[in-house]
């Protein structure tokens, strides 16, 4: 019983640590799974260029599949995943590869599960390997769905989903180092809930831009580094820009037909290019 399965990475607008709420977009990096199903309860997972990293995830993904569609005779599995979204940045590498692994082992057991109960076995997955702190429902829904989502990550439910304006690139600034969820300091973070709360009625009322801006800034201030990454991004030209999801990955979107100007200004080292996914 073997089933592949793909998902794609997304951007923050707003970080749901401090409200519950949070927002995010699709582009078009990706994640692709193959899922072998076997009766024995053993696992064997491989990460493709990442050997070192941790598969709890990937493991708990599948046993949550069959956990929930029980019958198959399936205990165990061997999980193949690639993937050009950088690890541990904030640009939903785990939501990506639980989606996929998900789908992956959806397709092994001939099922069609939805892409909103994808995105809530994710979550819980997510939770139960200490890869997220909310589940972020938020970036789940954006990876499978694409476009812009609102969500309640604590009640998993999609409130809003609408198209990205068109017209922009995602510039994605990724500096030499990872952020892990463990190290992220939640405590202060919810600090920040009022500004955080502000932003999303901001993005809510259709203003992103400015949104992920303030997010962003919100989450430096709690990590302890400063928004220069965004500041110099949007004095160079770009439309928006701020820290996507807990860093340290700079989400930056600017005019199609500025995007060598931009780079010329902004410098192209530690850049990677994506476009916007706004899905079906």
């Amino acid at each position: 019983m073997i089933g592949k399965g793909v998902s794609y990475g997304a951007l923050s607008v707003i970080n749901a640590i401090s409200t519950g709420k949070g927002a995010a977009f699709g582009i078009d990096l990706k994640t692709e799974a193959t899922v072998q199903l076997i009766p024995e309860p053993e696992f064997s997972v491989e990460i493709g260029g990442h050997p070192s990293e941790s598969v709890s995830l990937a493991r708990f993904s599948v046993e949550e599949v069959l956990r929930r569609y029980p019958g198959s005779g399936m205990n165990g599995a061997v999980i193949r995943t690639t993937s050009n979204i950088p690890i541990s940045q904030g640009l939903k590498s785990s939501s990506s590869a639980a989606n996929a692994i998900i789908s992956a082992a959806a397709a092994a057991l001939s099922l069609h599960i939805d892409p909103l109960e994808i995105g809530r076995i994710g979550a819980t997955a997510a939770v139960k390997a200490g890869v997220s702190i909310t589940g972020a429902f938020d970036d789940a829904c954006a990876c499978q769905l694409g476009g812009l989502v609102f969500t309640d990550n604590a009640k998993r439910e999609l409130l809003l989903r609408r198209p990205m304006p068109e017209g922009y690139t995602a510039v994605i600034h990724i500096p030499p180092f990872q952020i892990r969820k463990s190290a992220f300091p939640s405590e202060k973070m919810q600090k920040m809930r009022d500004m955080v709360s502000a932003a999303y009625d901001m993005a809510i009322e259709g203003d992103v831009f400015s949104a992920m801006y303030v997010n962003g800034r919100c989450t430096c201030e709690a990590i302890g580094i400063t928004p220069e990454t965004a500041d110099r991004a949007l004095s160079c030209g770009a439309a928006a820009a701020g820290l996507s999801g807990t860093g340290p990955a700079t989400g930056i979107l600017v005019p199609e037909g500025r995007l060598d100007e931009f780079l010329d200004r902004f410098g192209r080292e530690d850049i990677l290019i994506a476009n916007i996914r706004n899905g079906v």
